[in-house]
């Protein structure tokens, strides 16, 4: 079963792919709503349905991607080289 945090961040990261075209965040929605549907249960006690269907409502209706946030999703498309050099820098500074 997907965690809490993999959904919300699977949530943003499609998103974010959407890149503020009113059909994509149409279908956005439609498929985050049925993948939540689809990890959740009627017998969920901690809120994780009602708090992701906020989140996904807040996001569709009120949220639009400036191009910073776009920028991120270029890391995605960089070379492999530079990914390597990207991920040795990031295991130096948190390890």
């Amino acid at each position: 079963m997907m965690s809490e945090c993999d959904f919300y961040n699977n949530l943003y990261d499609d998103f974010l792919e959407t890149r503020n075209d009113e059909n994509e965040k149409i279908l956005w929605k439609t498929h985050k709503i049925i993948d939540l549907m689809k990890i959740t249960n009627e017998k969920d006690i901690n809120g994780f349905m009602e708090n992701g269907l906020r989140m996904i409502m807040l996001l569709f209706k009120q949220f639009k991607i400036n191009s910073c946030d776009l920028c991120s999703i270029d890391l995605i498309d960089t070379p492999l080289n530079e990914k390597e050099d990207l991920m040795l820098i990031l295991h130096k500074e948190f390890t």
